[in-house]
């Protein structure tokens, strides 16, 4: 995938280096194509694919096609078009509409280049009036983007649905889209054929030599090899995944974390907010804590001291950059909340300095991202970071919220204290506006509620960039009348955070109230009751990274409970913890086909738990209870 700027922010869009030869249509959106063979179909055969260019993209990709049939029969093989000069084993996956998959088939040889037919080592059954989707994985392809725009392509009783899939990573389920494009994936069908045994696999003939690739410099530079692949030895599962940005693999497009640590799957944010770095001492504690990451700092700390003890930084001063510490640029905290909605012209003034709107309204956050988007460096060595509030998540619309989310940043927060917070739980503007009531606000679960709410955003521009949790660690609001966090809190906040899948945790490290002020509750006496806490459960997840940066499975384990599926070195990782509106006390956690084993390990707690009939039998003695289970097949 070549890149251009949208907005403010990068997405990969394709380019064409020659126009495409269009197919004999029966309708203005409609186009048929057919194999050579009268009894078999295919999308693409006659197709004309000698200007179709190789992407320069190279992360680990599975691309696919979704089509439905007005008649039963046989799928007997899977086409693509293969990149010239790609030397690797590409594998190849039948799926129902919904994720489960079908078959799978590796090639015993391909050709060099164009072309290649898969045959199945069984035809899978069609069923007339279902979807299926065909897929292969690859880290070099084809695209051509609005091939399917405004017309769906038929070949006899197929039918395509949609524009072409992809899902970065090991190899799951494909769902995203872009620019209605056609990655070459085809199909052979036969009507009315019953499954029988299939022939041996053959490549079809290599087609006409395809133009270079584009040369012009490219937003999205190639992605080093960084595998999530489940190792030898253990099954994947017949599961759809839950949609992410790609994992460790998503850094490595900036050049600043490619060259750090955050491609390495080991690897994972773990952050504190506005600290100030200045000696030796400083970052040494920090580091005890299990901190790898300062977000904002204060302007005079020492960034060659943060570079000397291979920490990283996410600032707003590129003056003070040194070089490798810096893997992100800040725009700006909360402009949703302090700028509001709108394209309005910002008058350049912040929050305690005078209105931040020409108009007098709170109407201008647009125009302050798109300034201070444009005083940040050029280029995408680095990427582009900005915490968001309560405007994206309770008060604006989708559109409103989804541009301040999608058009500016490569990476997010949300920071809702919902276990301090002295206004969430009561004003009829925030968390009872969307459903959470009194009794049930001040839970770890509505941490994973700020995640959903960020995912949803995130994804209404078809792409996805990592969202980071906050959590606070003290008493981040003025007075004594509102709550201060535990460490039992705390931990339960961080894990319900993960298993709504974030990518980051970013501690809040500010004591505004209460007995003790600090602006340094992991480091000073203040957080003497949370510091040991904390550093033991940033200890878990460190040792979790290589688990916490593979692409989650989808399965309801119970209900009542908030759940999260990994897959890793030959063992599945089962996350739990009760929900918004229940799940203490003794559960049952049912178990999908093929996470199987005589007893599940509770990791961190020196015991195991019997898996009987399927499913796992467990207590939760707190709304902040959590478990993690380790099945080894």
């Amino acid at each position: 995938m070549n890149s251009q700027q949208v907005g403010r922010r990068w997405r990969p869009v394709f380019t064409i280096a020659a126009a495409l030869t269009m197919l004999v249509a029966a309708t203005v959106v409609t186009a048929y194509a057919v194999t050579s063979k009268a009894d078999t179909y295919s999308f693409f055969a006659a197709e004309d694919v000698s200007g179709v260019t190789a992407d320069s993209d190279t992360r680990p990709v599975e691309l696919g096609l979704r089509f439905t049939s007005g008649r039963a029969g046989a799928l007997t093989a899977v086409r693509f078009l293969k990149v010239n000069g790609d030397r690797g084993a590409h594998r190849v996956t039948v799926w129902s509409g919904s994720g489960q998959r079908l078959a799978t088939a590796t090639p015993a040889r391909e050709s060099r280049s164009g072309w290649q037919q898969v045959a199945l080592s069984a035809p899978v059954r069609i069923e007339a009036g279902r979807e299926y989707v065909v897929s292969y994985h690859t880290t070099r392809y084809r695209a051509s983007a609005d091939y399917f725009s405004g017309r769906a392509v038929r070949a006899g009783p197929l039918s395509t649905v949609g524009g072409g899939l992809y899902a970065y990573g090991s190899g799951g389920f494909p769902t995203q889209s872009w620019k209605a494009s056609n990655y070459w994936v085809d199909v052979v069908f036969k009507p009315g054929a019953k499954p029988a045994p299939a022939p041996a696999v053959t490549s079809a003939s290599p087609a006409a030599p395809t133009t270079p690739p584009s040369t012009a410099p490219s937003l999205n530079p190639p992605s080093p090899s960084v595998s999530t692949a489940p190792p030898a030895g253990s099954a994947d599962l017949a599961l759809p995944r839950v949609p992410w940005e790609g994992g460790p693999s998503y850094y490595a497009r900036f050049g600043k974390s490619n060259a750090a640590d955050w491609h390495d799957p080991g690897f994972f944010p773990i952050g504190v907010w506005y600290e100030g770095v200045y000696t030796q001492d400083d970052v040494s504690k920090d580091k005890a804590v299990g901190l790898n990451t300062y977000v904002m700092l204060t302007s005079g700390s020492d960034m060659n001291l943060i570079e000397r003890n291979d920490m990283h930084a996410m600032t707003t001063d590129n003056r003070k950059d040194t070089g490798g510490e810096t893997t992100a640029w800040i725009i700006n905290d909360e402009v949703d909340m302090w700028g509001g909605a709108g394209d309005s012209k910002w008058t350049g003034k912040y929050p305690g300095e005078g209105h931040p709107c020409t108009s007098g309204k709170y109407d201008c956050g647009f125009d302050v991202m798109d300034r201070l988007s444009a005083d940040l460096p050029a280029g995408t060595d680095r990427m582009r970071y900005a915490n968001f509030g309560k405007g994206i998540m309770f008060w604006q619309n989708n559109a409103d919220a989804s541009r301040f989310v999608n058009e500016w940043t490569t990476v997010v927060s949300n920071d809702i204290y919902w276990y301090t917070d002295p206004n969430v739980c009561y004003s009829s503007s925030e968390g009872p506006a969307i459903g959470v009531p009194e009794d049930a606000c001040r839970r770890s679960a509505n941490y994973g509620l700020t995640m959903d709410r960020m995912r949803e955003v995130d994804a209404m521009d078809g792409k996805r960039q990592p969202i980071y949790a906050f959590v606070e660690v003290g008493h981040p609001f003025e007075g004594n009348d509102s709550p201060t966090i535990t460490k039992e809190q705390i931990a339960g906040a961080v894990v319900n955070s993960l298993i709504h899948e974030a990518r980051g945790i970013l501690y809040f490290n500010h004591n505004f109230g209460s007995d003790c002020i600090s602006q340094h509750v992991l480091r000073d006496a203040c957080g003497t009751a949370v510091r040991p806490a904390v550093t033991e459960l940033n200890r878990r997840i460190k040792s979790l990274a290589p688990v916490l940066n593979t692409q989650s499975f989808r399965w309801q384990f119970n209900p009542a409970l908030d759940t999260m599926l990994k897959q890793y070195d030959g063992s599945y990782y089962v996350f739990a913890m009760p929900g918004r509106t229940g799940g203490t006390g003794e559960q049952k956690l049912t178990l999908p086909e093929g996470v199987s084993g005589a007893e599940a390990e509770v990791l961190f707690e020196n015991r195991t738990v019997p898996i009987s009939g399927g499913t796992v039998t467990d207590t939760f003695a707190k709304e902040f209870s959590y478990h993690i289970y380790k099945i080894t097949p």
